[in-house]
């Protein structure tokens, strides 16, 4: 085609859209929205990855060093960046360590980094304890840090967004999720377990910009740190205060003016066991040659991020199809409406190129302004949203990130669709007899068996493909990228996938036609509904197909979330009963009375409380350890593990077990133990251990024995796996206590077993109360396994539901248009006002049923593959399918529905009489 004919064609297209501006104005929404979508995800995405200055920045603050007492005495190789890989070097045995090793170990890390940096600053920045705050509901579990933020060097680790910095003493910042948690404000008052006689005030708001949901107390220098980790040693039982979060000191450093720490000065430290993260190694990377350390490449121990991976580009690839599906319809009807003035292009002596031209040239137009649209309305969109999307992702973004090659790419890709809906049309535009384009009559065709035969073989093949390739992969090459990111394994279930879609595709038309054969049966409505349909192939198809492409990609997520959270269901062990409230105290503490009336106050309806307590065997003065059952190991204190028999009535059985069996509480009065496990009872005895001291005295080399003894008891056998997963069993008191042989029985705590788990407030309450009264004590409540979420599951279920509604609704609304003549002639023969809002209702409602339906066989094809997949990845691990029906029946039944309803209520009854042509 020569040029001038191409801007002729141009110009057509370009009026014909200004025409028609409604239909126009639906291609180009069309074309944008998924434009507008994948333009907003890539400038996430760019945003998210920081340059190595920002990395610098977040990790460095305005200091120009991050050190860590890696591993002192020895040598240690690291990239620039410390956390992005090192390992340490020890000295062989029998090997004389080098005189910087030597050194490394004997000083004190401080004092050596003092001597080898003369003039810098050091500033303490390691993690403080986990510990317990003062909440107005109870006790909030917190992070600790020390920091002096009116120091310009901690500016952009620790940023201040809200109120000021502390600057005087027991003054404290906290972080946005402190605050949210703790239900505290700027200028409330709080105390950290430990140190309840020094109560803080919260002058400031901080966040870390690459984790703001961190829920952490910054004290001034001196002021935290350093006396809560004075304390830990003594916490030798649970007292909410943990371990320091990492014993390698760590510091800021602020280098001498005019003297910035380089690449060679961080090797140089490296030979003390430093790592060292420098600004200026940093900005100025070294060469890999003068690296000592490698960093690995890839990993195949990431199968879950490797398996999300696979979900999202599988869904992706899925939906790919779905805009040129959902806008085919609209340009196959601009076609037909304008198929006069086509036809009289031809007549005027174009040929079939010039009036497939004219259809192509509508995509070309409408492709440029709705990727257009897209691009701009995707970098706008996240402009205005960045706060809240940095807030839901947990980080801020290091720049705005705009990529021109980015967006350029992901405006020709809503070109290329365009033209590609436009295709199909362009094609039937140009192969319509001119009689019958100046008529106006149409000419109906059945389904070409060629295509349907190439469905048939398509679907087959590409289902084939996704499972089959999964079941003859070894795992290896596993997460290694062989195209666009993507393993062998996931572009073959994902080009299986695409196949399988594309051959339901090809057998719609079919589909179709079959169902018109069953308009006979149908009210007048419903038979003309459906032969519409089928004389109308070319646009019924695409609008299932969108549809079916939307319902597969949510069926294939819901499927394969549904059942990942199901093995995660089945592979959740609860210590407790599910709801149970526990509170476990050191033996035969005196505030046991106290604390479970307290814990009954501040927890109110926790029904009936079941007294725990243990048995240990005490073999001299001072010396005892815990009776368990045969095979267990000893346990000093804390709650009873799994050998241990409980010592309770039948209480016990009910909340700690959750077992009520009237034979088991018959048995444990009759002063017989309970048991859960067959293994265990011998001749309907069970076998007690008790574990004294050493027989002999300990020599090098070898190992003492020690004084075990055994003493049976008479045992009765429940066979209740749920129940032998929080213990051995229960026995009574009293059969305890006369076995004699210095066995005792002290309470160790209590259980309550509600219908409901408490709410937070009030457990807060009571682990405020706990705390108070007994600092060595524990309460917990076990919540049974939570879900991560089905936030991706219900997103695409929401979304699949909007295109089921969309689709629909516009493809019976081009069908209405397309079909004006027929309605009315209908009005004309006397057919009554509400026959067209019937009609238009069971076309939406065909095209809704019949998209879903392949839709939902459809995407059990990547499912499945992809389950196949984890259980390669997880070998001997339960893989259960689950099917969400309760989301197949909202999109492949409710929405159907609710889309003819829909489309019924709001179609005009009355029609506009037409002249017929010719």
């Amino acid at each position: 085609m020569k040029l001038r004919s191409l801007g002729a064609t141009l110009r057509i297209a370009r009026r014909d859209a200004l025409r028609a501006k409604g239909r126009s104005a639906l291609v180009v929404a069309m074309i944008a929205l998924p434009v507008l979508g994948v333009t907003g995800a890539d400038i996430v995405h760019r945003s998210g990855q920081l340059t190595p200055a920002e990395r610098a920045e977040r990790l460095l603050g305005g200091a120009d060093a991050y050190l860590t007492a890696y591993a002192p005495g020895s040598t240690v190789h690291q990239l620039p960046f410390a956390d992005d890989g090192a390992y340490a070097v020890a000295p062989r045995e029998g090997q004389a360590p080098t005189p910087e090793q030597a050194r490394g170990a004997g000083t004190v890390p401080a004092d050596l980094l003092r001597e080898l940096l003369p003039g810098a600053t050091l500033l303490p920045a390691g993690p403080g304890p986990t510990t317990s705050a003062a909440s107005r509901h109870g006790l909030l579990q917190t992070d600790t840090a020390e920091a002096d933020l009116t120091d310009p060097a901690w500016k952009g680790r620790i940023t201040l967004v809200e109120g000021r910095a502390p600057n005087a003493p027991h003054e404290a910042a906290v972080t946005r999720a402190f605050l949210d948690e703790s239900g505290l404000g700027i200028g409330s008052t709080t105390t950290l377990k430990g140190l309840e006689k020094t109560p803080f005030t919260l002058t400031g708001v901080v966040e870390h910009p690459g984790d703001l949901g961190k829920v952490e107390f910054v004290g001034r220098p001196g002021e935290v740190v350093e006396p809560l980790t004075a304390l830990a040693p003594a916490a030798k039982a649970p007292t909410g205060l943990s371990e320091q979060a990492t014993t390698k000191a760590s510091w800021l450093v602020k280098a001498e003016a005019g003297k910035p720490l380089d690449w060679a000065g961080v090797q140089r430290l490296n030979q003390y066991g430093f790592t060292a993260t420098a600004r200026t190694a940093v900005l100025h990377p070294p060469a890999d040659a003068e690296l000592s350390y490698r960093p690995q490449r890839f990993s195949l121990d990431d199968s879950p991020r490797k398996n999300a991976a696979v979900v999202a580009a599988t869904v992706a690839g899925m939906a790919l199809l779905e805009v040129a599906l959902l806008a085919g319809p609209a340009f196959a009807v601009g076609a037909r409406r304008s198929r006069r003035q086509l036809a009289l292009l031809a007549a005027g002596g174009g040929d079939r190129g010039h009036v497939a031209a004219v259809v192509l040239g509508g995509g070309l137009v409408l492709g440029v302004a709705g990727a257009a649209v897209g691009v701009l309305g995707g970098t706008g969109l996240v402009a205005v949203l960045r706060p809240w999307i940095e807030e839901t992702a947990g980080n801020r973004f290091g720049h705005f990130g705009l990529r021109a090659t980015d967006l350029a790419a992901i405006g020709l890709v809503g070109l290329v669709t365009a033209l590609l809906a436009a295709a199909l049309p362009a094609l039937q535009a140009a192969r319509q007899s001119v009689t019958a384009g100046l008529t106006g009559r149409d000419t109906v065709k059945p389904p070409s068996r060629r295509t349907t035969a190439l469905g048939a073989v398509l679907f087959i093949t590409g289902a084939a493909t996704a499972l089959l390739a999964v079941g003859t992969n070894d795992g290896t090459g596993r997460g290694i990228a062989v195209f666009a990111g993507l393993d062998r394994m996931t572009l073959m279930v994902l080009a299986g996938s695409v196949t399988a879609e594309l051959g339901l595709l090809a057998l719609t038309p079919l589909l179709v036609s079959l169902c018109g054969r069953l308009a006979r049966v149908l009210p007048l409505s419903g038979r003309l509904a459906l032969r519409d349909s089928a004389r109308h192939r070319g646009r019924t198809a695409p609008a299932i197909a969108a549809v079916m492409a939307a319902v597969a990609g949510s069926v294939a997520v819901g499927l394969y979330t549904a059942s990942t959270e199901a093995r995660d269901r089945e592979t959740y062990r609860p210590h407790t009963p599910v709801n149970a409230v526990t509170l476990a105290v050191t033996s035969g503490d005196p505030q046991l009375p106290r604390l479970r009336s307290a814990v009954e106050q501040d927890m109110p309806g926790l029904g009936e409380r079941a007294d725990l307590s243990q048995a240990f065997y005490s073999w001299c003065q001072g010396c005892s350890s815990e009776v368990t059952v045969k095979g267990g190991v000893p346990r000093v204190g804390g709650v009873p593990g799994l050998n241990t028999l409980v010592v309770g009535d039948a209480a016990v059985l009910h909340n700690a077990f959750d077992l009520r069996d009237p034979a088991a509480d018959q048995a444990l009065a009759a002063g017989k133990a309970v048991v859960f496990d067959a293994s265990r009872i011998h001749d309907g005895k069970v076998l007690l251990q008790l574990t004294g001291g050493f027989t002999s005295a300990p020599q090098p080399g070898s190992t003492p024995g020690q004084d075990i003894k055994e003493i049976a008891v008479g045992a009765v056998l429940v066979d209740d796996p749920a129940a032998a997963r929080y213990g051995a069993g229960v026995v009574g008191a009293r059969t305890v206590e006369g076995l004699g042989q210095g066995v005792t029985v002290k309470p160790v705590g209590a259980v309550w077993l509600p219908a409901a788990a408490p709410d937070h407030r009030s457990q807060q309450r009571a682990e405020a109360t706990t705390d108070r009264l007994a600092p060595m004590a524990q309460l917990s409540v076990e919540r049974g396994f939570q879900p991560k979420g089905d936030l991706p599951t219900l997103a695409l279920t929401g979304f699949a539901a909007l295109v089921v509604l969309g689709a629909a609704c516009i493809a019976t609304g081009l069908a209405a248009a397309d079909s004006r003549r027929d309605q009315a002639t209908l009005a004309a023969i006397g057919a009554p006002p509400g026959i067209r809002r019937r009609l238009s209702g069971v076309q939406c409602a065909v095209i809704a049923v019949l998209g879903a339906a392949l839709g939902t066989v459809n995407g059990f094809v990547p499912a499945l593959a992809l389950l196949r997949t984890r259980a390669i990845d997880y070998p001997g691990a339960t893989n259960p399918v689950v099917v969400p029906w309760g989301e197949i029946a909202l999109t492949a039944l409710a929405v159907p529905l609710l889309a003819g309803l829909l489309t019924g209520l709001f179609t005009r009854s009355r029609a506009t009489l037409t002249r017929r042509l010719g």
